[in-house]
């Protein structure tokens, strides 16, 4: 009999979205947090690992590059959406309730600097996401 996995939400959207995009390649990309430097983190994160365990997904990496957090930027750029002209105060507290989003965890090590502007370096890795047809079941 065969076991079905029980996915988290986040781990179903993806599976939807790789599903639904079956003539092409999804083209993914997502954060790490600089642990030691000069290499990039090896793997996955655990949700998309999982499905790769479970040979829901096929992920190729097309790019792994060190550059400042985009999502970090895109968070910063909503906030300011209906600021005129963002002050250091604007920057503290945007920064403030951005690490409060991040909890506990290796997420902690991607906050913002203290600097106005200063967004967290991290590794971006670019990936492409095929869903793997079942033969059988």
């Amino acid at each position: 009999m065969t076991q079905i996995p029980s996915l988290t939400q986040q781990q179903l959207e993806l599976l939807r979205l790789a599903k639904k995009n079956t003539m092409a390649e999804l083209r993914l990309s997502y954060e790490f947090p600089v642990l030691d430097g000069n290499e990039p983190p090896i793997g996955h994160p655990p949700f998309i690992q999982e499905l790769i365990d479970h040979q829901f997904i096929q992920v190729q990496v097309k790019e792994t590059s060190l550059r400042a957090s985009e999502f970090q930027q895109e968070n910063w750029t909503e906030y300011c959406d209906e600021i005129d002209y963002p002050t250091k105060a604007d920057w503290d507290r945007w920064r403030q309730g951005f690490m409060a989003q991040l909890g506990d965890g290796f997420e902690s090590l991607m906050t913002p600097g203290i600097g106005f502007g200063q967004f967290t370096k991290v590794w971006i890795r670019e990936i492409s996401v095929r869903a793997v047809q079942p033969s059988s079941f």
